[in-house]
């Protein structure tokens, strides 16, 4: 079967439960990561209830900021502190391991002015 409709990577497709399956975390986990402004969920309304929705942006951007809490061991005012001096710094040479890359593709993404400007 072939869709007629792509979804668009901005799209908002995703609950919270789903993408913290996907990335395996909790969905506190995931909450806390939008608390601390690590990312901007956006929230519809749905009769009573607020869901946070993600695109397939917001899911990539997570990866990247998982991959730099789990298997880097970094703390999230670590991780803050480099966004915003790759913010103000774009032309920052970036170091070639997997660090710099994650850093690297995270500034790429939509997401990461939008989050920076946040802090």
């Amino acid at each position: 079967m072939v869709l007629k409709n792509k979804f668009e990577k901005d799209e908002l497709l995703f609950t919270t439960s789903i993408v913290a399956k996907r990335l395996g975390i909790t969905p506190d986990r995931l909450r806390t990561y939008d608390t601390e402004k690590l990312i901007k969920t956006q929230r519809v309304k749905t009769g009573k209830i607020e869901k946070r929705l993600y695109s397939m942006y917001d899911v990539e951007w997570l990866e990247s900021l998982r991959i730099l809490v789990k298997d880097h061991k970094m703390s999230i005012s670590s991780i803050k502190i480099l966004l915003q001096i790759l913010y103000k710094n774009p032309s920052i040479i970036l170091p070639k391991n997997e660090i710099g890359e994650v850093l690297h593709e995270m500034a790429l993404n939509p997401n990461f002015k939008p989050v920076v400007e946040n802090f």
